[in-house]
């Protein structure tokens, strides 16, 4: 039999944006003609976008995405077609995977198993759709076929996985459309990033070639697509559990899209779940690229690498869909602040190596000073400012760490004391209430008020440069409270949110040292990376050190991932402390560390309730506005340890 030639594209997209999708897709529909593609798979809602939310249950999305699948119908002459959109049928909204073939919709197979972990929230808006079942809408198009189908095409019989129907092991619709018989299945998907879970994305799509003894086309979203979220951007193209074609991850590009030639099962058969087709047969165009693995993948620092890539890619989609003239950063000199300046720097880099110098001016062209950059060096230096904000508690050595980092990565820097202010507000305080303010008496306020200062200068900068301020707070001070509300946490944004502390001060050592694929180095880290973590609260002579105010960092890391990621309670997050950390601290550490964690967990929700938003990049979070809930008032956990 002939060869038929597939593709998975990845898109992306941006909610509601309908012309911006649209072109998108066309875009991509007519380089697969180009490649001679018969099947092209495209992922989950990328019609409206995948992360719509709220707005999914309005009626005018559904009608703006039929009306886009409309325009895509010219497109599609000799070619079929996968792609996603929210689809209204008997009262109840689905997602759903249209295939269009030859300029027509042929049916629409709804997505059996919705995500509900995490950051998915589907059966908020779609309802799942049962296997097996099969049924008629009439639209404006005549009557489509709507359900649990197959589609035959030259022989070749067509299934349909869209994102969480693969993850549902032995309920996947694979197994089902293995025993029917297909000889693909496309699988629409919109999987977002978290550390590690590529591995399980490209296992699940090797699983089901295999399953089906077939080809299987995984197709996932790209970019930060709707503000917390970052998808790899990954397709695979899978033939009886070979992997034959995988796109590189983390693309600067709009879209990307993976082609090969395989040799399918052909089957003669008719059934009530299947729906005949037209798709032209086209002859494979024997240049296709071949499977060419990205070198950074297989190295021995992969987490450190997806971190900085997925991130930066984050930041940059971010800047741009807000339509922000650059970034601002009030940076301390410290580790948190730092790694987010170094991620700014990559963002920046990253997009230079793959779109070029010319291709970053078309993609920042609504900024008015673009057009006036000459140099790449001058564009560093318009599109990242950072601020350092010392007052009399500050060391030389943090500011010579601010001032290393900026050198090396080429941003506008300034440096300014706010001596001033702190003294002006503490005065005013001293006044109204009758006494001096003491740090034996009042050394948070004292802490605080420095915090907070820093906050309106460094806004001012952002509103001045039309800028988007990131907030550098980390998931470690998160879980405590770790931070001033309305200082540290003042931001748009705040990239390392969903990363705690350790992996933060382990990262930038590798960024000097290594750097991406042993060759993207921050070398002005070495400062940072030689400064024990302080907030530079306190006067000089009390030596603050972070981790003396809560815990060792591996020690509270230890404990929330323990307590919120396995769900184990504050007794058995005490005896498991004692296991790992027994040979190194006293039983009476250990407790104290404990129940300070909880303690201090349960009073501070309602600042992570205020946190601006963060990216997700782990395998869990403590957003909760996305992921982890907890009462704002509560008992506290801190006494159960002991109960």
């Amino acid at each position: 039999m002939p060869k038929t030639v597939l593709a998975a594209g990845v898109l992306n997209q941006t909610p509601l944006d309908w012309s911006g999708n649209l072109q998108r897709i066309n875009d991509l529909i007519q380089q697969a003609l180009q490649e001679r593609v018969s099947i092209l798979c495209l992922p989950e809602l990328c019609l409206t976008g995948y992360g719509c939310e709220d707005q999914f249950l309005s009626p005018y999305t559904r009608e703006k995405a039929w009306d886009s699948l409309l325009q895509v119908l010219p497109h599609t002459q000799n070619i079929m077609v996968w792609l996603g959109l929210p689809f209204y049928f008997e009262g109840k909204l689905y997602n759903v995977a249209a295939c269009i073939a030859h300029g027509k919709l042929v049916a629409l197979v709804p997505k059996q198993h919705l995500a509900n972990d995490g950051v998915h929230y589907e059966p908020r808006w779609f309802s799942p759709w049962p296997a097996d079942k099969r049924t008629h809408i009439s639209t404006s198009l005549g009557n489509i076929p709507i359900g649990d189908y197959r589609i035959q095409a030259n022989g070749i019989h067509i299934g349909v996985e869209i994102c969480q129907d693969a993850w549902e092991g032995k309920r996947r619709p694979a197994h089902s459309l293995a025993k029917r018989g297909v000889s693909v299945i496309c699988s629409p998907t919109a999987s977002h990033f978290a550390i590690g879970k590529s591995k399980i994305r490209k296992e699940l799509a090797i699983s089901g070639s295999q399953i089906i003894g077939g080809a299987y086309v995984f197709a996932n979203v790209l970019g930060n697509e709707s503000g917390r979220t970052i998808f790899d951007g990954d397709a695979y193209i899978v033939q009886n559990g070979t992997l034959i074609a995988e796109s590189s991850r983390f693309s600067f590009q709009d879209s990307q899209m993976i082609v090969a030639a395989v040799e399918l099962k052909a089957w003669e058969e008719s059934s009530e779940d299947i729906i005949r087709a037209d798709m032209p047969q086209l002859d494979a165009n024997p240049a296709y690229k071949l499977f060419d693995k990205s070198s950074w993948e297989l190295s021995e620092h992969i987490k450190e690498e997806e971190f900085a890539r997925a991130v930066s890619l984050a930041l940059w989609d971010y800047l741009r869909k807000s339509k922000s003239y650059g970034w601002v950063i009030s940076l301390s000199g410290g580790a948190d602040s730092s790694a987010i300046s170094s991620l700014c720097y990559l963002a920046i880099s990253l997009a230079m190596k793959e779109l070029s110098w010319k291709g970053v001016q078309e993609k920042f062209a609504y900024i008015p000073w673009v057009r006036d950059v000459i140099t790449e060096k001058e564009f560093f230096a318009r599109i990242l400012t950072t601020a350092y904000q010392g007052t009399e508690n500050s060391s030389d050595n943090t500011r010579k760490s601010a001032m290393a980092l900026a050198d090396c990565i080429g941003s506008t820097h300034y440096d300014w004391n706010i001596d001033v202010l702190v003294k002006e507000y503490r005065a005013i305080i001293e006044k109204a209430i009758g006494r001096s303010l003491t740090w034996e008496q009042d050394d948070v306020t004292l802490q605080n008020v420095q915090a907070r200062l820093r906050s309106p200068s460094v806004w001012m900068l952002a509103n001045i440069n039309n800028a988007l301020l990131l907030a550098t707070s980390n998931r470690s001070e998160a879980s405590v409270g770790y931070a001033t509300m309305d200082g540290d946490t003042s931001g748009s944004i705040s990239p390392i949110a969903g990363i705690d502390k350790s992996f933060i001060r382990q990262w930038l050592i590798w960024l000097e040292k290594v750097g991406l694929e042993g060759d993207l180095r921050v070398v002005g880290l070495a400062h940072v990376n030689q400064l024990e973590p302080s907030a530079e609260l306190r006067p000089l002579s009390s030596k603050q050190v972070d981790e003396e105010d809560l815990m060792p960092y591996p020690i509270l890391n230890a404990i929330e991932r323990w307590a919120f990621y396995d769900k184990k309670s504050p007794k058995e997050c005490l005896k498991m402390l004692k296991a790992e950390y027994g040979s190194r601290f006293t039983e009476e550490q250990l407790l104290a560390f404990c129940q300070r964690f909880f303690r201090l967990w349960a009073r501070n929700q309602w600042k992570r309730e205020r946190y601006a938003p963060g990216f997700h990049v782990d395998d869990y979070s403590l957003d909760p506005k996305t992921w982890l809930r907890f009462p704002i008032l509560s008992a506290g956990l801190e006494k159960d340890i002991i109960n």
